[in-house]
């Protein structure tokens, strides 16, 4: 499946191990927590980065003690109504101070991605039938925040606060 960010598609070295396949030298792997747990020592002595993949009802605890050496977390979403996804990319990036890269899978549709890269998602990994067009629209649609979330971005008080005046959009009166 594609890989892309907020830009489109990019390059991705990733290799997704099943529970029982064996690892691979120096690969980039991502494996499952259950596997994360049982094999952690021998992940991360023999692959060259080790990332896992979660679902939406994972006990973000359990993650914890790995999350330093984690290259990638994959969270993937069971069905485009379990909004949880949203709130563990939050949880890893304010509560958990995860830096690495954040990956949404599984459905979900090009309109939510604005709304993941606000909850601290980096990346996407898609089919083929996911629109670069609609992602890359959504992504634009908004450049000002009422609210402060996960990425970090300047919200309209804090805009006002530093001598800029929130921008218009030919809805309000100037």
């Amino acid at each position: 499946m594609p890989v892309v960010d907020r830009n489109g598609p990019i390059e991705d070295s990733w290799t997704t191990l099943a529970d029982d396949a064996p690892a691979v030298k120096g690969a980039r792997a991502i494996v499952s927590l259950e596997r994360l747990k049982n094999e952690h020592n021998s992940l991360f002595a023999d692959a060259s980065e080790v990332g896992v993949e979660i679902m939406g009802d994972v006990d973000l605890e359990q993650l914890k003690p790995f999350l330093p050496q984690l290259d990638v977390v994959v969270v993937r979403f069971d069905g485009m109504k379990d909004g949880r996804p949203f709130s563990i990319g939050r949880l890893l990036r304010e509560r958990y101070d995860y830096e690495n890269d954040l990956r949404a899978a599984g459905q979900f549709i090009p309109d939510q991605a604005l709304f993941l890269l606000r909850c601290g998602f980096t990346t996407f990994d898609v089919d083929e039938n996911f629109s670069i067009d609609t992602l890359k629209r959504a992504v634009a649609a908004y450049s000002v925040w009422y609210q402060r979330a996960s990425d970090r971005t300047a919200t309209i008080l804090d805009k006002r606060h530093n001598g800029g005046a929130a921008p218009t959009n030919g809805n309000n009166a100037s």
